[in-house]
């Protein structure tokens, strides 16, 4: 995989975190939004989700640092050979979609969490 495509992957999954963690910010200003811990089955608190979505972000930034110390990134993105990879950007689209039809499944059916 090539250092372009590897930060761009990088900087998309930052791009979608924030977007995550703005849909949980909405979902926990409804008074009957309840998430359940995936491990313990326990109810999540909006500082338990907020401290783990913290933690991804932080384990993202790190990965995006440790493929550019060092190395000259000066131009990858201007390069006259560099193509944006319409098929990654297709299945990034596809990934958002699932997910808010997911969440859009969740909220009519209650009872599956």
């Amino acid at each position: 995989m090539t250092s372009a495509r590897e930060i761009n992957e990088k900087l998309d999954a930052i791009l979608l975190h924030h977007h995550q963690v703005a849909e949980v910010h909405k979902e926990f200003e409804k008074p009957d939004f309840e998430l359940k811990h995936s491990k313990t089955g326990e109810l999540a608190t909006k500082e338990d989700v907020l401290n783990k979505a913290d933690e991804i972000y932080n384990n993202i930034i790190d990965d995006l640092n440790s493929l550019t110390s060092g190395r000259s990134m000066r131009d990858i993105f201007t390069n006259q050979y560099y193509v944006n990879d319409l098929s990654q950007d297709k299945i990034i689209a596809e990934e958002i979609r699932a997910n808010k039809l997911k969440s859009e499944e969740d909220k009519q059916n209650p009872n599956s969490n």
